[in-house]
């Protein structure tokens, strides 16, 4: 909230790097769904698991993360590292909006007294509903970030492990992948996302990359301008709603109960 008051007061420019969205794929996912491809949206459910926590090393020895992922606060860190991406994911996508959560958090790995796993089940806005996971005790998962959407006439799967596909299938019986060599894209064909041939992925630094580049002309509009058009910056008031999600998941798991998504 006092970083949204300052960038207001001050009429400053803040942009936050949510940089899976600047995965090719995971736009033109996007652009599919806001041209009704997949019908009105019932479900999307996103996972992010993740080992490092319960990994040994060649030696045998326990990993050794940074020191601040270790420490606990009002929102577990692992909310923060990681369950950040994941609303901002949903919300990209569907552009609703959190209303209540119920959530679980746990402790399975090496490391004590911090939160290493959470579920999550969200009701959004628009009658869309999600289911939730994120952790780092998910042995054989290095980042098996995972998008699952599913609407009245298809569906969608995105996996980070093979970020150059898209798998979509309709209510007709019908399944196709897609990938930037397909001809008929929304988005994923225009030249920024080619940096490579298709066969050659555009990976994690590509996403980056996009988003940077996006953040570099949204910063000259705004200096320009006083406006920000740009579909793929991401400002104050979103990262904002994030964190008030992860809080609502928070006290979710510490009370046992569903908790309202405040507004800010």
């Amino acid at each position: 909230g006092k970083i949204r008051e300052a960038v207001e007061k001050h009429k400053a420019y803040l942009a936050v790097t949510y940089n899976y969205t600047g995965y090719p794929m995971l736009r033109e996912l996007q652009r599919l769904i806001g041209s009704g491809r997949l019908g009105r949206l019932n479900q999307i459910h996103v996972e992010m698991p993740q080992e490092g926590f319960a990994r040994l090393d060649k030696e045998g020895h326990k990993m050794k993360p940074q020191a601040w992922r270790l420490e606990d606060h009002e929102i577990p860190t692992l909310s923060l590292d990681l369950g950040v991406h994941i609303h901002h994911i949903i919300h990209f996508l569907s552009g609703e909006h959190p209303i209540e959560v119920v959530a679980t958090n746990n402790n399975f790995g090496f490391f004590q007294d911090i939160v290493d796993n959470t579920l999550c089940i969200a009701h959004y806005t628009g009658n869309l509903h999600s289911q939730i996971w994120f952790g780092k005790t998910a042995l054989g998962h290095s980042n098996g970030l995972r998008v699952r959407v599913y609407g009245s006439e298809g569906s969608a799967e995105w996996y980070q492990l093979q970020p150059e596909t898209l798998v979509l299938s309709d209510n007709k019986g019908i399944r196709k992948t897609i990938e930037r060599s397909t001809a008929d894209l929304l988005i994923a064909h225009e030249a920024r996302y080619n940096r490579f041939k298709a066969g050659h992925p555009a990976g994690f630094i590509e996403a980056f990359a996009n988003l940077y580049q996006d953040l570099a002309d949204s910063l000259l509009e705004y200096k320009t301008s006083g406006e920000i058009s740009s579909l793929w910056m991401f400002d104050v008031h979103i990262a904002e709603k994030g964190l008030m999600f992860l809080e609502a998941i928070a006290a979710s798991a510490d009370q046992r109960c569903w908790r309202a998504v405040q507004q800010p």
